[in-house]
């Protein structure tokens, strides 16, 4: 049983080093994203002031004066000292602009503009995270299915880590590091007892990293925890098109003084602004600074502001969804591990450099022994 193992955990690794290595190291990269754009964007905060803040109309008139174009497609307004954003993305060319602006007074304080030739870091990061580099169709399966391999090779690795019998010595022998250091046998250990101390954050990064790949996958989980049921798409509803408006966010500030008091406790309102004659105004209400699960999408008509319904398991509020929709929701704040806050995301960081380390050091360990044969 543990050659047929060894020799699994051997070729599979080999087949998936190189796509782990990359997502890993990516992953580690991308992790702290949000912290370091915090740190070295300082136009997002203003001070705080005991003023009334802005109507977001005005945010948007003022965007608007500086544009002149009459369709931004988002608005963000946070809690006390953060700066309003108005966006404008045109998704077919590529671009974007980002006006931010001081809450208390209007007044412009930073215009980023991005063309789709601009060199920007993480998202750079995050195309090698998700597909290698390479063109969508094909990097996205080499990612899916060596991180699938990849979890194989750590079930197989932990059915050879597992001692016949178990005492004082092989736990010693098993989870420690052996002195003295000699190169040889740190890279062994650095194998086996570094990947065994992280292997269940390891599991998690790849079980919520396949939860975003492949459509069976998620479709045949989502099926298993909520009991037959099928995962529906996540749509937007339309707005009526027979009312007329003059803005397609006319009615913003009603609308915003309402989820005001409707969610006082909210951390960040972010309302994706209708580009089409049917569209709706999405509302993201976030609960957690930072948070992709405390977070509610609601959905209203530009023209008379009545909720409307989405379908998936991303649409409506938070708290008044099942197990299976919830679990969706997790997801990609367990992947990760901004759930648990700082340390949350420290972990995963360590697991993913783990991860990395892995494929790097079992190589080493094939090529030696191959050298001695």
């Amino acid at each position: 049983m543990k050659e047929i193992m060894r020799r699994l955990h051997l070729w599979l690794g080999l087949l998936s080093g190189i796509v782990v290595f990359i997502v890993c190291v990516t992953g580690c990269l991308y992790v702290f994203k949000d912290e370091i754009q915090s740190a070295t964007q300082p136009w997002k905060r203003v001070e705080v002031r005991q003023v009334p803040l802005v109507k977001p109309s005005l945010a948007l008139q003022r965007a608007v004066a500086m544009t002149r174009d009459t369709l931004p497609s988002a608005l963000t307004i946070g809690v006390e000292g953060d700066a309003l954003e108005v966006d404008y993305a045109d998704w077919m060319a590529g671009t974007s602009t980002s006006i931010f602006l001081n809450p208390y007074s209007g007044q412009v304080i930073k215009t980023v503009r991005k063309d789709k030739d601009d060199f920007d870091f993480f998202s750079f990061v995050l195309r090698g995270h998700r597909s290698l580099w390479l063109p969508r169709e094909i990097g996205r399966g080499l990612v899916d299915y060596g991180v699938l391999l990849f979890f194989v090779t750590l079930v197989t690795g932990v059915v050879i880590w597992l001692p016949r019998r178990w005492n004082r010595n092989t736990w010693r022998q098993k989870l420690t590091f052996h002195r003295p250091l000699k190169w040889a046998r740190f890279n062994f250990d650095m194998h086996n007892v570094l990947g065994m101390y992280l292997l269940v954050p390891l599991a998690v990064l790849c079980f919520t990293g396949l939860m975003m790949g492949p459509s069976w996958f998620s479709r045949g989980v989502y099926s298993l925890v909520s009991g037959g049921d099928t995962l529906k798409a996540y749509t937007l509803p339309k707005a009526d098109t027979s009312l007329t408006h003059t803005h397609r966010w006319q009615k913003i500030d009603t609308l915003h003084a309402r989820l005001q008091r409707e969610e006082a406790r909210a951390v960040q309102f972010y309302y994706a602004l209708p580009q089409t004659k049917d569209g709706v105004v999405r509302v993201s209400v976030v609960h957690e600074r930072g948070s992709y699960y405390r977070t509610d999408n609601r959905f209203f008509d530009p023209a008379t502001l009545k909720e409307l319904q989405g379908t998936g398991p991303y649409a409506g509020k938070y708290t008044q969804v099942g197990a299976a929709d919830a679990m969706m929701r997790m997801n990609l704040s367990i992947h990760d591990g901004r759930i648990w806050g700082i340390w949350g995301k420290i972990l995963m960081f360590v697991a993913s450099l783990t991860g990395a380390s892995l494929p790097v050091t079992g190589f080493v360990i094939w090529w030696r022994k191959r050298k001695r044969k």
